[in-house]
């Protein structure tokens, strides 16, 4: 029986990914997301939801990076766990923060652990090397500005 959770569980998530991700399809939050689905890694006092998802990858990430897609590295699941290895790929185009748009290809990589409940992503954890490549942009970015 957990093995059978645990697959299921796993392809909700590799679906998620390919479909919402990857596609971009929007449409289909809500078949993935519970109602009161909160992730760790947005800032204290954020929204909830698959609206709250829906926002977060619509203004967030395809604001800053319009071709931004997700391919998955590593895929491990675990009862109602599943571990998501994953790179983000795409151009910054927009602002981030205080930082102007470059125009370079990026690559932000990344784990995520999502908790599923009645086949839904109900919480998730996420670990990135942001710091990392804020600093290498910004690097870039200062040295675009000197140039000019």
């Amino acid at each position: 029986m957990t093995d059978t959770i645990t697959a299921i569980n796993k392809a909700i998530v590799q679906r998620l990914y390919k479909e919402v991700l990857v596609n971009w399809n929007m449409s289909l939050v809500e078949e993935f997301i519970a109602p009161h689905f909160i992730s760790h890694d947005w800032p204290e006092g954020s929204p909830s939801g698959p609206e709250a998802f829906r926002t977060y990858y619509s203004t967030v990430i395809r604001s800053v990076l319009p071709d931004a897609r997700y391919e998955v590295d590593d895929l491990i699941a675990e009862g109602n766990r599943v571990v998501v290895r994953w790179r983000l790929l795409g151009t910054h185009k927009g602002h981030f923060l205080d930082i102007v748009p470059t125009g370079r290809f990026i690559t932000l990589e990344g784990i995520a652990i999502y908790r599923l409940e009645n086949n839904k992503l109900a919480e998730r954890w996420v670990v990135t090397n942001l710091h990392r490549l804020l600093e290498k942009v910004k690097d870039t970015s200062s040295a675009n500005v000197k140039q000019h």
